[in-house]
C-alpha cells in the first residue's frame, strides 16, 4: 500500500505537532453526556464566526479523564476548513497543568445556544490524578492560528487569523 503524504495545507500543523510532540494518540475513555460541570472556551476568526468548545475533567481510578465537544457558529468561506486544525493545536489544562495537547479527539456537534445532552468524547490524560486537582479549574487554551489565503486568480490575498476570546457559555450553568 502506498504511503500517503499530508497535503501541503496540513504541513504547518504537522510541523507544529512534531515540534511539540503532541500528535500521539490519546487513550480512549469512552463518551460522556454534556451537562453541568462543563465549561465553555474558544475563540473567533477575524473573518467572522468562531469555535465554542466545552470541557470537563474528572478522576477515574486514579487517572485523569478529559471530555469535550465543540461547535462552530456561522463561518466565512475562508475559515470553515481550518477549524479542525485549530482544535488539534489547542490544549486542555487543569490549573497550570497541561493534561492533553491536541483536542482533535473531541466530538464535533451542531452549534446551539444549549448543547446539553450532546455526546462528548473522552480520553485518559498521561498526567495521573493528583491531590489538590480541582475539576472546576479545567480550561482550554487555543494558540493564535493564522494562514494566508491566496486567491490571486480572484485578485486578492487575505490573512485569516483565529484568536482565543471569551465565548458565550453553550451549557447552562457552565463556566
Amino acid at each position: 500500500m502506498p504511503m500517503q503524504l499530508p497535503s501541503p495545507a496540513r504541513l504547518p500543523l504537522l510541523a507544529l505537532c512534531l515540534a511539540l510532540g503532541g500528535c500521539a494518540a490519546h487513550e480512549d475513555a469512552g463518551v460522556d453526556t454534556v451537562g453541568p460541570g462543563y465549561s465553555t472556551w474558544g475563540g473567533a476568526w477575524n473573518t467572522g464566526g468562531g469555535i465554542s468548545a466545552v470541557v470537563r475533567v474528572f478522576e477515574r481510578g486514579g487517572a485523569t479523564v478529559v471530555c469535550g465537544a465543540w461547535a462552530t457558529d456561522r463561518q466565512s468561506a475562508l475559515s470553515f476548513t481550518l477549524n479542525e486544525d485549530v482544535m488539534q493545536a489547542a490544549s486542555a489544562y487543569l490549573g497550570q497543568t497541561r493534561l492533553v495537547q491536541g483536542l482533535g479527539f473531541m466530538q464535533r456537534v451542531p452549534y446551539a445556544e444549549d448543547i446539553s445532552g450532546a455526546q462528548a468524547r473522552c480520553v485518559v490524560s498521561s498526567v495521573a490524578w493528583a491531590p489538590g486537582f480541582d475539576p472546576a479549574g479545567a480550561s482550554l487554551r487555543f494558540p493564535r492560528y493564522g494562514t494566508i489565503e491566496d486567491a490571486s486568480e480572484l485578485g486578492f490575498v487575505t490573512t485569516v487569523v483565529f484568536r482565543q476570546t471569551d465565548r458565550v457559555p453553550i451549557v447552562p450553568g457552565g463556566g
